[in-house]
């Protein structure tokens, strides 16, 4: 009997942990989606939800929430972790993955293309980004200094 019974808290145990590496990976978009979507509610359900918990916001909210347009702070995250009865660490977690895919995917993407069409190696292509980025801004700020003078020069022309 006891030993059924630790076989059967070590199951639970181990699917508790294999839940968590699902969410962990998940970015918050996905991971609030799912969340919603299991219970089959609407975006009026988890306002409601919210509204009971003190968050006064609106169904547009929670779909820019879920689009990755707006992320919800802290303070929201914690109420809906209580809504969802899930760990507000796991939502956090999700927040920084979308931060971190977001930022990956629109860099990481162009520089693969780059190397792809001129065969250079990634880390190659990171650096040259980088160098462009600052030429570009270089260039930038020389036109706009170039700008200014001629500005002064035409006002001085004007006295």
């Amino acid at each position: 009997m006891l030993k059924n019974k630790l076989i059967q808290d070590k199951k639970v145990e181990s699917s508790e942990k294999e839940d968590t590496k699902v969410i962990e990976k998940r970015t918050i978009e996905q991971l609030l989606k799912d969340l919603r979507v299991q219970r089959d509610w609407s975006y009026w359900n988890v306002v409601e939800e919210l509204t009971r918990q003190g968050v006064i916001l609106n169904e547009k909210t929670i779909k820019k929430w879920e689009y990755g347009l707006e992320y919800p702070d802290l303070d929201v995250i914690y109420k809906l972790s209580q809504i969802y009865s899930v760990p507000s660490e796991n939502f956090v977690i999700a927040k920084n993955n979308s931060f971190k895919e977001g930022f990956e995917t629109i860099h990481m993407e162009f520089i693969k293309r780059i190397c792809y069409i001129t065969g250079i190696s990634l880390k190659i292509g990171y650096i040259s980004m980088y160098i462009m980025i600052g030429l570009v801004l270089i260039g930038a700020l020389l036109f706009f200094i170039g700008k200014c003078n001629e500005y002064l020069l035409v006002r001085s022309m004007m006295n």
